[in-house]
């Protein structure tokens, strides 16, 4: 999986399924990244070597940032910038997300009708050989 990849499926936006557990994994994660009064172009670089290296991070906008920016427009900047998607935006704290190269459990895709038949025809087996 190269950076056009990795475009491609950001592009395709999460969808809500992918958001909840990536919502569910950020819990326990604390902020890595703090955006103060010198705005997000200073923290734009740090950032990207978090996401890099972590591929969920959380970011925490503190007050002096708010004075000259929405929160809103500062996660859309900071996603944008990053090629990132905001799975969340609870109070002044940012969750990111970008997949790693090799990630594909967060692939929410509908299975092929052909796998469902399989798991059908193996769950049928299963159950009647339970009660022979």
């Amino acid at each position: 999986m190269n950076n056009e990849d990795v475009k491609k499926i950001i592009e395709k936006r999460l969808t809500s399924k992918a958001k909840k557990m990536l919502r569910a994994k950020s819990h326990n994660i604390t902020p890595v990244v703090w955006v103060g009064k010198e705005g997000t172009d200073k923290v734009i670089l740090e950032v990207k070597r978090q996401i890099k290296d972590r591929g969920l991070i959380k970011i925490k906008i503190r007050q002096g940032a708010l004075d000259g920016e929405d929160k809103t427009d500062i996660a859309e900047k900071i996603a944008n910038e990053t090629n990132s998607e905001i799975v969340s935006l609870v109070g002044n704290v940012i969750t990111l997300f970008k997949p790693r190269e090799g990630w594909t459990r967060y692939n929410t895709a509908k299975p092929k009708k052909e796998y469902i038949e399989q798991f059908e025809k193996f769950r049928k087996d299963r159950l009647f050989k339970g009660r022979r």
